[in-house]
């Protein structure tokens, strides 16, 4: 790093002195556009831009980078610097490994890799196997793994991607006795978990798009919908929607013993409605603990009955709350973890502890606490910690 710091700081003194050359950027039409929100006209003088197909927007981009690189290959250090940054970043990158149905799972990225790659293997001592390696998702490299999900039978894995850098997600499910990929093929994803119950999953998608506007048109009516293992996607079944509010983003999650689902509505980047489901009984309806936006609400787990969730609600800095879905309305709920000087970032139920993740001057704290709350130890290497925890080697 010592070397490289020379070599930048010289870089950005050249940039200083070759910044003054005069840059001729291409022309950008305005064109009479405007959206109504709440009542105040917003003008869009650049929303033709959002066609990315469109001939016009096409020959905007090349004329952009036609400026910016007549700029950078002029720069005499672009390539040392260039070649510098790729030896450092060329070193073997492991992720935290996870157990799931006596098969442990971790990423691997060999050390220039576009894409860490998803290894299993049998045992601690077993010999590491690909599962899903997304940089052959596409020739370009422009489809990403956006995330995984594991059946809690250990039979299927579903996996979304992205293509070109899109906020439109595609599903797809994988057999793991035999890494084959089944017909099922799910479309319009957006702002999506996948979350399993039994032989199937809840994900969030949107009505199918006109073609042609996929990438243009409002987004409306979004809706959570579980998926049957070896069905069409057509067959899928609506398990949440608020028609009174179309722009709304709604999600679904199931807790790790399949016994609840959570239901979130939200309508900006904090706050979220909460609503909770008894999966066990047949004929249980959603109940709703809060309607409102004013606070954020995130389900931890079950246990033994309980539903814990880490809220900001009257605690800024959050704590931990226990919810008896018998008795949910807010008046019973009872405070686990109380909120302290230090941010309380996370809270993750590990064989029976919580190991809580505070910040503190700059810094992450672990703490373990039992089921009543009662603070046992720091956690100095939390994730140490939880591998132990995970694999019952405490």
């Amino acid at each position: 790093m010592k070397r490289l710091i020379p070599l930048i700081m010289t870089g950005l003194a050249l940039s200083s002195l070759s910044s003054g050359q005069n840059l001729k950027y291409p022309q950008t039409a305005k064109v009479d556009s405007a959206d109504t929100y709440f009542g105040v006209q917003v003008k869009e003088p650049y929303r033709w831009l959002e066609n990315d197909k469109s001939p016009q927007t096409e020959a905007w981009v090349k004329a952009q980078n036609a400026v910016t690189y007549a700029y950078l290959d002029k720069i005499p250090f672009r390539e040392g610097l260039k070649k510098r940054l790729t030896e450092l970043m060329n070193y073997p990158k492991y992720g935290s490994p996870s157990k799931k149905n006596g098969v442990y799972y971790f990423y691997k990225n060999d050390g220039l890799q576009n894409q860490s790659v998803l290894y299993r293997q049998a045992s601690l001592t077993a010999e590491p196997e690909i599962l899903l390696d997304p940089n052959t998702l596409s020739k370009d490299g422009t489809v990403a793994l956006s995330s995984i999900a594991f059946s809690n039978d250990g039979k299927y894995l579903a996996y979304s991607v992205a293509r070109a850098g899109s906020d439109w997600n595609e599903i797809y499910v994988m057999d793991l006795a035999t890494k084959k990929l089944l017909a099922d093929h799910i479309l319009w994803v957006k702002f999506s978990g996948i979350s399993w119950q039994g032989d199937g999953f809840y994900y969030s998608a949107y009505d199918a798009p006109q073609p042609g506007k996929e990438l243009s048109k409002i987004n409306e009516y979004h809706k959570v919908f579980f998926h049957k293992v070896g069905d069409s996607q057509k067959d899928d079944k609506i398990v949440f929607q608020n028609k009174d509010f179309p722009l709304r983003n709604v999600g679904a999650a199931v807790t790790e013993d399949e016994k609840f689902l959570i239901i979130s509505e939200t309508e900006s980047t904090s706050g979220n409605t909460f609503q909770f489901k008894d999966l066990t009984k047949a004929s249980s309806s959603l109940i709703s603990l809060v309607a409102d936006f004013e606070n954020d609400y995130n389900v931890v787990d079950d246990f033994n009955g309980k539903l814990y969730v880490l809220t900001n609600w009257k605690a800024p800095k959050q704590r931990l709350m226990e919810i008896d879905p018998e008795n949910p309305q807010r008046e019973n709920w009872k405070e686990i973890i109380p909120e302290t000087n230090d941010v309380l970032e996370s809270v993750s139920l590990i064989g029976g502890k919580f190991l809580a993740v505070y910040m503190k001057d700059a810094a992450n704290h672990a703490y373990a606490f039992d089921i009543s709350g009662k603070k046992l130890y720091e956690a100095i290497f939390f994730v140490c910690i939880e591998f132990f925890f995970s694999y019952n080697l405490w």
